[in-house]
């Protein structure tokens, strides 16, 4: 038997692997050095997301990828009677928190919009405490500022209000 899975989760993974070519082909229009983690993260979002399309496939290779990286024997996520798939809003919703940080970044640059990200996603849709949320989003800008500042020497974007390219 041949088929889809479920339309909805393979149209989505199709929109990740359209996204992810785009975001590559625009990379190929910046300086090399510029583009070198771009580059990166669009190579890994296709290979992700080819994994995706191939999982949502009822193939026998499709079936054999979904058990290699289903979350079957993880604890379900979803809270207690959340069983039904999300609502079109919820979707939308979760699509906006993505815009507003890439938004953030083009705007003030990543060190600034990650800790608000954070900040306000945990508060807000995560319902955890302002001091949880606090802990967390400074250390997840330091990380991020230790790993790419630091360790790589590669300078983050300070955003198009900071001198950003």
């Amino acid at each position: 038997m041949t088929g889809i899975t479920n339309w909805r989760d393979f149209g989505a993974a199709l929109v990740v692997l359209t996204g992810a070519v785009v975001f590559l082909l625009w990379t190929q229009t910046v300086p090399a050095r510029a583009a070198a983690m771009p580059t990166l993260v669009a190579w890994l979002a296709i290979v992700l997301a080819l994994i995706d399309v191939v999982a949502q496939t009822e193939t026998a290779v499709g079936r054999a990828v979904r058990r290699f990286v289903s979350a079957e024997k993880v604890i379900e996520w979803k809270a207690q009677g959340d069983g039904e798939d999300a609502t079109w809003g919820r979707v939308l919703l979760s699509v906006l928190w993505v815009v507003g940080y890439l938004a953030g970044v083009y705007l003030v640059g990543f060190l600034l919009t990650t800790p608000l990200y954070v900040l306000l996603y945990m508060v807000l849709h995560g319902r955890k405490s302002l001091r949880t949320a606090g802990i967390a989003a400074v250390a997840t800008t330091v990380l991020i500022w230790l790993t790419f500042e630091i360790a790589f020497k590669y300078p983050l974007y300070p955003g198009i209000l900071f001198g950003g390219y």
